[in-house]
């Protein structure tokens, strides 16, 4: 059994209005023809054995808007860091918020029972100069991947389909200096990642331009991400291993509600397609849910002591 999780910052279930919500105006062909409606507020526990759905909590009890430290540390982890924090942690983790997200995140959980873990993500040549440069700090994906060991991916593993860029498509590899490098239709990119996963238990890509996007209300990106995002899953989908399973799921809202700059209190999608799809996401409720189900799932293939 393996698991490969597609994480998308800041996608929520909003309202059924095209004047607010890019997924009804724009609509995901992929996710609408399995479920039969587009994501929204309406939509409840539904699908099939191998396609399923559930609205899943983004706030964890505690008040004000959910932020991606937070919520990715308790996707990563299974514990209610907002809680644990007494609050929503945005953008990148602090000291403390990093220290729990390194000691108990799923990643490095699995690797104590035997099982091979990775981000398919690839990072720019200057990323660790940046971040030694307090100019760029390690998401919570970022630090739950290094906390294994393994070595993040870099432009020669994407030069031989071996990473991923964050864009999907690399288009914005130039803007960033790094020249050279063609870009990729979402769908080649989705096969890339595939085949990375054939060698792993657990594979992990982050994907956040869906929270830029809505945070500067751009109506003209939001199209064209959501049609990367509906033929690069819809491709994934489609080149899976019978004994893989797909999740797609999120932090916080935000994209879904183009009539504010932040995030929202709706809840966030958690999909999954594949074997066991709704046995192993059918109960969980809320984001601390996620990364026990991934361990119970695939911790039944190894000693886990």
């Amino acid at each position: 059994m393996r698991v490969v999780m597609i994480f998308i910052d800041g996608i929520g279930l909003g309202s059924c209005n095209p004047e607010t919500n890019p997924f009804i105006r724009f609509e995901l062909p992929t996710f609408n023809k399995v479920f039969g409606c587009p994501l929204n507020e309406n939509i409840g526990p539904t699908g099939n054995p191998e396609s399923y759905i559930v609205p899943i909590d983004a706030t964890l009890g505690v008040d004000g808007l959910p932020q991606s430290a937070t919520g990715q540390a308790a996707i990563l982890t299974g514990l209610n860091t907002s809680r644990m924090m007494g609050r929503h942690i945005q953008a990148f983790p602090g000291p403390e918020l990093s220290k729990i997200i390194v000691e108990n995140n799923l990643m490095k959980q699995l690797c104590t029972c035997n099982l091979t873990v990775t981000s398919a993500n690839m990072y720019s040549p200057d990323y660790f100069e940046l971040v030694a440069k307090r100019k760029r700090r390690h998401s919570a994906i970022t630090l739950a991947a290094l906390s294994t060991g393994m070595s993040l991916r870099s432009v020669a593993e994407m030069h031989k389909g071996q990473a991923v860029y964050q864009d999907i498509t690399n288009a914005m590899l130039p803007s960033f200096g790094i020249e050279n490098v063609l870009q990729v239709a979402p769908s080649e990119a989705a096969i890339n990642l595939v085949n990375i996963s054939r060698k792993y238990s657990f594979t992990i890509f982050e994907y956040f331009q869906t929270d830029r996007a809505g945070h500067k209300q751009d109506w003209q990106y939001a199209q064209k991400i959501i049609n990367t995002i509906d033929e690069f899953i819809g491709t994934v989908c489609q080149q899976l291993p019978s004994d893989t399973l797909l999740l797609v799921t999120s932090d916080h809202g935000n994209f879904e509600d183009m009539s504010v700059k932040t995030h929202t209190v709706n809840k966030v999608p958690l999909i999954a397609f594949g074997p066991k799809a709704q046995q192993t996401i059918g109960g969980i409720t809320d984001l601390t849910g996620i990364a026990p189900a991934i361990i119970e799932i695939l911790g039944k293939d190894e000693s886990c002591d």
